[in-house]
């Protein structure tokens, strides 16, 4: 199969130096769209917000196979130094999302390319605000766009591993993520006079005490779990007892069970504190993105196609991570998978995802474009 490889670089850098964040995508899309009407595909802007589906073989009847890129960069500031950097000063596709736009695209070409061999429709999801709650992914579903779709794929760079590694796990890639704002209401008085007063900061030590002994002894040590409080804010000044502290907290786990469990147990602890220390308590709680459980069989199929075109080795079982991914909520209607290619160029220091200084190794890019043009010819008539 050919694949375009200098068209996806030259791709990937003119999104590359116009990052947009969320939904305010209006240069991304029209970059999109022009490549879109220049290879003659259709598509559409009705599912969900800023994002677009496009339609190879419209005419098609019977499976259709989607294959989803992200397309939102991130609010941090450039540190590459690389001649087609980030023109939008405090942004920067620091997570790859310009990477899958331009392979997505340059599938789209390679497909078009064999459209008379398709004997099925491929859809082209290029959606917004992965990176931004409550993720594009989660409109597209709700506007309809997995009604009729029969399988979905994607891949993400990984800086940490060799280029063109593929990495894949069959069962959970992602863990959910959700998150709580607890507010803590205490009564103040002068510092000198404690006993007038209830203190809101050491109602909310010990709710944070309460919260990490909660995760260490009642959550079973073989089940994957993050209750994170990132954010506490309360006081004014030094000299009054506190009466209002904010904690801002996460949950990541890889069950729904055991969300609902940690939801209900920092509401009952909250509840114990504030009754026991004279306060009171509010909660309020998001359940935002929910753990990416690929499709086993899926998994085995992506395997297979990576290994026959690259080798034996260019396959790894990837470990399942606590960082989120709103490709979950596809999974929650359809089979499908997502997998990761390594973009870490030997020799080069290997800086993370969300980092001002990544910078995935282009070489990887002609990688994905071939296991989904051969998973289509694959599974078109299944």
């Amino acid at each position: 199969m050919k694949i375009d490889h200098e068209y996806i670089i030259k791709i990937r850098r003119e999104l590359h130096e116009n990052p947009e964040i969320a939904f305010d995508l209006e240069k991304t899309l029209s970059i999109i769209k022009r490549e879109l009407d220049a290879m003659g595909i259709c598509y559409t802007d009705r599912f969900g917000k800023s994002s677009l589906v496009a339609t190879i073989n419209p005419e098609q009847k019977g499976k259709v196979i989607a294959i989803r890129a992200d397309i939102d960069a991130l609010p941090i500031t450039e540190e590459t130094g690389l001649p087609f950097a980030s023109k939008n000063p405090g942004k920067m596709h620091a997570c790859g999302h310009d990477c899958h736009t331009a392979m997505l695209l340059g599938t789209g070409k390679a497909l078009l390319a064999i459209k008379d061999q398709l004997r099925c429709q491929v859809r082209l999801f290029f959606q917004a605000a992965e990176e931004a709650a409550p993720g594009g992914a989660s409109l597209m579903c709700k506007d309809g766009a997995m009604d009729d779709v029969d399988v979905i794929l994607a891949c993400h760079v990984n800086a940490a591993h060799k280029t063109g590694l593929v990495s894949i796990n069959q069962t959970c890639m992602n863990a959910s993520s959700h998150g709580f704002i607890l507010d803590l209401y205490g009564k103040s008085s002068h510092v000198a006079r404690p006993h007038l007063g209830v203190d809101a900061i050491a109602m909310a030590s010990r709710v944070y005490q309460d919260i990490q002994i909660m995760r260490a002894r009642e959550i079973n040590p073989f089940s994957p779990c993050v209750v994170g409080i990132g954010e506490i804010h309360g006081g004014n000044t030094n000299n009054i007892v506190c009466d209002h502290v904010m904690m801002h907290g996460t949950i990541r786990t890889l069950d729904v069970e055991l969300d609902s469990y940690i939801f209900r147990r920092i509401g009952e602890i909250a509840d114990a504190v504030s009754r026991d220390m004279g306060g009171r308590y509010e909660i309020k709680t998001t359940k935002l993105y929910p753990a990416v459980h690929n499709t086993p069989q899926v998994v085995e199929d992506i395997t297979r196609i990576a290994k026959a075109l690259f080798g034996e080795d260019s396959v790894i079982e990837h470990p399942f991570s606590m960082g989120a991914e709103d490709f979950a909520f596809y999974l929650q209607h359809k089979p499908g998978a997502i997998f990761q290619i390594g973009a870490h160029k030997e020799g080069t220091e290997p800086y993370p995802l969300h980092n001002g200084k990544f910078n995935p190794d282009e070489n990887a890019l002609c990688v994905p474009p071939q296991i989904f043009v051969q998973y289509v010819l694959d599974h078109m008539e299944d």
